[in-house]
């Protein structure tokens, strides 16, 4: 007989529990309530990049030996592919990745610390970029 009562006073009490959970929930999501209106997506444009550029990128990326961490369609180690980082990030984003910061303190991590080393002038640091920024999805650098 206690069982019994025992079973009807824990269906009770999840009954109840689930019914404040529901009023709950709708007294904070109204369904009358519309969601809130979202600014449209813009994907800005950028311009093409100088195809020289990006063919002098392609070879300092050649020379610096980058394929043997880095992967561009299926070319390179695996591990980190490089296809698609043109639509990731942006040519400021890609550039702190390879260039040295003013305090050494400002690494984040070895990996930066490797890419910020590379012995690469501005203008072949500059061809990088380009040629990183023209990676983008469904789109394969020359």
């Amino acid at each position: 007989m206690r069982e019994k009562w025992a079973q009807r006073i824990a269906l009770l009490t999840g009954g109840v529990v689930l019914a404040l959970a529901v009023i709950f929930a709708r007294s904070q999501n109204p369904p009358d309530r519309a969601p809130p209106a979202r600014a449209p997506v813009t994907t800005p444009v950028t311009p093409a990049a100088d195809p020289a550029l990006v063919e002098s990128g392609r070879r300092v990326y050649t020379k610096q030996g980058c394929a043997r961490c880095h992967s561009i369609a299926g070319r390179g180690n695996p591990r980190s592919p490089l296809d698609g980082v043109g639509a990731r990030l942006s040519a400021v984003e890609i550039r702190r990745w390879i260039t040295p910061p003013q305090e050494p303190a400002a690494l984040p991590d070895n990996f930066r610390a490797w890419h910020a080393n590379l012995p690469l002038t501005e203008p072949q640091r500059e061809a990088l970029v380009a040629y990183l920024r023209n990676l983008r999805d469904g789109v394969r650098a020359p």
